[in-house]
């Protein structure tokens, strides 16, 4: 029974090898016409000794780089301002809301103002009334002359008639028609009346001062009053020199009819057509960042950068992150970045003028180092070095001295190793670049 299973599937066994070898005559042979795709040929390589490996090589290149500090921080408004209320007051009317723009000196809330405008009409008629006993007006308030009262004056003339009267005595006696008596007693009585002069005098002064803490008490109700109107500030500092500074409505908190007490906070604006990134920076930067350089800005929400400026730097080092914070001021003309998001900066420290770089297919990263081959007198040399910038296509070295000169290894090198000999060869080059170089030359 065995035997007999053996030899039934030795047919089918035959059959599939029949078939693999078909298929792949009709694939690699040719047999249909096919192709097989092949590496571009090595012209000349029967000249080279046997061993020697094929590479390709560019020239080392020194390029401007533009050295910029990174850091990530936090977007803030250019100024946040939080309103709150000075006056106690049923709130009358609400006139702008969250997400509304507005501009200093519009006006957002108001408080029913019928309790103020009683006072203010209180003061008033009280600020009347102390000014009525001094027969003053507002226009003449200022010119005030306390000699020019009537009380005074009479005091005055009283005082002035008695001393005249004094003199005549003073006379008599001293002729010895009268006796000193007389002249003793009309001093008592100049002096009296002097007093009562001076009395009159300190009266209208008070009657003046009372006047005058008047027409405070009507200056704060009247305040009040104003309070009543809650406004959009008027912000002394600006961004840029000629801005003109608006506001955008973040928080409210008040309703139409709701009670507010004093210090009751309601609304929250900030000044957002202009940002501040505030960002920390490693205090191995110290001696690069400066005020007034300019730094590349971006962030999740878009794939474009945001110009920005270095304003301010923190003149002292966080002990605890070895960090200092750096602002950096961004316009935000067209409201396009909000406030609190997070965001990127490269700051544009200064320009190197003659940096070596190499294409980014030259560089090997193996086993934690980074290296190139350059090629010297048909042997590979093996140089340790460290990456900087970088773009699509090249990227910076250092850590080696080489000469301008430099041919680097980009292709064939992850075979390499110091010493290995080797020999160059041209890039292969693209059937559209063949055709391209062909049609220049004819």
């Amino acid at each position: 029974m065995n035997k007999r299973r053996h030899w039934a599937s030795t047919p089918a066994l035959l059959v599939g090898l029949v078939a693999i070898g078909v298929a792949w005559t009709l694939n690699y042979g040719g047999l249909l016409g096919g192709k097989r795709e092949s590496l571009p040929a090595d012209r000349g390589s029967s000249r080279h000794a046997a061993g020697e490996i094929a590479v390709t090589v560019s020239p080392l290149q020194m390029r401007t780089i533009q050295r910029t500090v990174s850091c990530v921080g936090t977007l803030h408004a250019f100024e946040q301002v939080t309103l709150s209320a000075k006056v106690e007051g049923r709130v009358r009317k609400i006139l702008h809301d969250v997400g509304d723009r507005v501009k200093p000196g519009d006006l957002l809330l108001q408080i029913d103002p019928t309790d103020f405008n009683l006072s203010v009409r209180q003061a008033q008629s009280a600020l009347d009334v102390e000014m009525a006993k001094l027969g003053l007006t507002p226009a003449n308030v200022k010119q005030f002359d306390v000699a020019q009262l009537p009380n005074v004056i009479e005091a005055s003339a009283k005082m002035e008639r008695m001393r005249e009267r004094m003199d005549r005595v003073r006379t008599l006696v001293e002729r010895g028609a009268m006796s000193r008596d007389e002249l003793s007693n009309l001093s008592s009585d100049f002096r009296s009346l002097q007093a009562e002069h001076d009395n009159q005098v300190l009266l209208a002064k008070s009657g003046l001062a009372t006047i005058q803490m008047k027409q405070e008490a009507l200056s704060i109700v009247r305040q009040q009053l104003k309070d009543t109107q809650i406004a959009a500030p008027q912000p002394s500092m600006v961004p840029f020199e000629g801005h003109e500074a608006s506001y955008a409505i973040t928080s409210r908190t008040a309703a139409e009819g709701s009670f507010l007490r004093a210090g009751t906070e309601i609304f929250k604006l900030v000044m957002d057509r202009t940002l501040k990134l505030k960002a920390p920076v490693p205090d191995r930067f110290v001696a690069d960042v400066q005020v007034g350089q300019k730094a590349k800005v971006t962030t999740a929400a878009y794939d474009c950068t945001f110009e920005g400026t270095v304003t301010r730097i923190n003149p002292a080092v966080d002990p605890t992150t070895r960090t200092f914070e750096v602002e950096i001021l961004v316009p935000n003309a067209n409201g396009a970045l909000k406030s609190g998001s997070f965001a990127k900066a490269a700051i544009e420290t200064r320009f190197d003028p003659a940096v070596p770089t190499v294409p980014l297919e030259a560089i090997v990263r193996f086993a934690g180092i980074t290296k190139i081959f350059l090629v010297e007198e048909g042997h590979a040399r093996e140089v340790q070095v460290t990456t900087g910038v970088a773009s699509d296509q090249w990227v910076e070295i250092d850590g080696a001295r080489l000469p301008p000169t430099t041919q680097v290894v980009t292709s064939g090198q992850t075979v390499l190793a110091n010493g290995t000999a080797v020999y160059v060869r041209a890039p292969a080059v693209s059937t559209k670049a063949s055709q391209r170089a062909g049609a220049e030359l004819r």
